[in-house]
């Protein structure tokens, strides 16, 4: 059972089709939706007692958090439904990039006065999640330029908070340096707003863009795992996976 809807939980669910291995792929929304085959995939946000629920009918031998390094909540659910269940789970997590000259804030209590008390436009990248934060900055609408997921609900989201079409940009990432630059420079920002992403979300080729233009870069850090939490890469998840599925008698290895 694999908790995806990244480039992570994507390339364990490819690897698992071209091992021969069944597996349900969980994701929140239909954006992560996968067609590999093996794979079938479950769409749908489920709290710990769901999860729970799941594993229990699904009776998976291994779960694989493969979440958004800043889903806290999802993990944490994923977490206590196979402690509840017994059952076996690997965590992945993402390498931090170059965050050298870039401010950094714990959370939006940090940021949001930060932003507040400078001038200029501030381009958002940080996921339609946090688009409610922004609009307690006086003129958000003519300030904020905001970059997300293209998605229906996303958009009606942020139209509904008062975001202007014109300042929301749905596409989908990651995307090269060049296209940031053309993205900021076309906005006049002067503040990026992002998070930790890795590489998977582009993080670097963001940074560099920002850089280029001289532009501020405030970072969400990426919250901490819990003492004890163990998690690993992608590259060593995918080779204890294997050790694992062969030792279990899954498939035959050679």
């Amino acid at each position: 059972m694999i908790f995806g809807g990244t480039t992570e939980g994507r390339m364990a669910a490819e690897w698992c089709s071209s091992h021969n291995i069944h597996a349900l792929y969980c994701v929140a929304t239909e954006t992560g939706f996968l067609s590999f085959s093996g794979i079938m995939t479950l769409v749908g946000r489920l709290d710990s007692d769901g999860i729970e629920a799941l594993i229990l009918r699904e009776t998976p031998v291994l779960v694989i958090d493969a979440t958004h390094p800043y889903a806290v909540e999802v993990k944490e659910n994923i977490k206590t439904a196979c402690d509840k269940t017994s059952t076996r789970r690997i965590r992945i997590t993402r390498e931090i990039g170059d965050t050298s000259g870039c401010q950094k804030f714990s959370g939006p209590d940090e940021l949001i006065p930060w932003i507040a008390q400078r001038e200029g436009i501030v381009f958002v990248t940080t996921g339609v999640k946090e688009a409610p934060l922004f609009t307690h900055i006086d003129g958000f609408a003519e300030r904020i330029y905001f970059r997300m997921l293209p998605s229906v609900e996303g958009l009606k989201t942020c139209l509904e908070l008062g975001y202007k079409p014109a300042h929301l940009i749905l596409m989908w990432g990651p995307f090269s340096r060049d296209l940031n630059r053309a993205m900021f420079s076309a906005a006049g920002a002067s503040i990026l707003v992002t998070k930790e992403s890795g590489a998977p979300g582009g993080f670097a080729e963001k940074i560099s863009a920002a850089r280029d233009l001289g532009m501020q870069i405030a970072l969400l850090s990426r919250p901490k795992p819990p003492a004890g939490e163990a998690e690993g890469s992608l590259e060593s998840t995918l080779a204890l996976l294997e050790k694992y599925v062969c030792s279990a008698g899954l498939r035959e290895c050679v």
